[in-house]
């Protein structure tokens, strides 16, 4: 059964009908961080920015925070 939780509503993947990845889309999806991961590291220190919470913590202002 669906739960409601700080305004998002969570279910199972079986209850919205999602079939479960293949792995060769796991594969892909794994190989497309790693390359990214790479994109990220090649950055200098020096030039990397800091996100604030906004763009990662979706519990930020809520109730719930």
């Amino acid at each position: 059964m669906s739960e409601r939780v700080a305004g998002g509503t969570f279910s199972t993947p079986e209850e919205v009908g999602i079939e479960p990845p293949t792995p060769e889309a796991l594969k892909e999806a794994r190989r497309m961080l790693e390359e990214a991961g790479q994109r990220r590291d090649a950055v200098p220190p020096e030039k990397r920015t800091m996100m604030g919470p906004k763009f990662y913590d979706d519990i930020s202002g809520t109730e719930f925070e």
